[in-house]
């Protein structure tokens, strides 16, 4: 993510118009956790982060609550990357250890290998 790229982040945001919508006509727990995680990313791409941050967690449990795994696991990585950018590390790592795991449950191996060394990296540094 790159919250200074106009393109994708008008992108972002006409996607989270469209899974709004869906979430009001289609299936609100099929969309419901999707519409949360590109409202996050919105608020962090704009700089409101006091707001994104709510969005993460509810993102995060809104995904648990439908069983939707590898969506749980991304919108875990996508807040640990949030709580990075914004200081906050130890949180950052709870995250991403949380995210490996449902990666590892999703059976996503190599995504879960990126995210264990990437946080090894994280952990080095301290």
């Amino acid at each position: 993510r790159n919250e200074e790229d106009n393109e994708w982040i008008a992108k972002g945001k006409n996607a989270c118009r469209a899974i709004e919508s869906l979430v009001e006509t289609a299936s609100k727990w099929n969309f419901e956790h999707k519409s949360m995680l590109l409202q996050a990313e919105e608020q962090y791409c704009d700089g409101n982060l006091e707001h994104a941050e709510p969005l993460y967690d509810s993102a995060v449990l809104s995904a648990r609550q439908h069983h939707f795994l590898n969506e749980e696991a991304l919108a875990l990585e996508l807040a640990g990357r949030f709580y990075l950018k914004t200081g906050r590390k130890k949180r950052s790592i709870t995250y991403f250890s949380q995210a490996i795991e449902k990666y590892h449950e999703w059976e996503a191996s190599a995504k879960a290998v990126i995210l264990e060394k990437y946080m090894e990296e994280l952990v080095a540094a301290s």
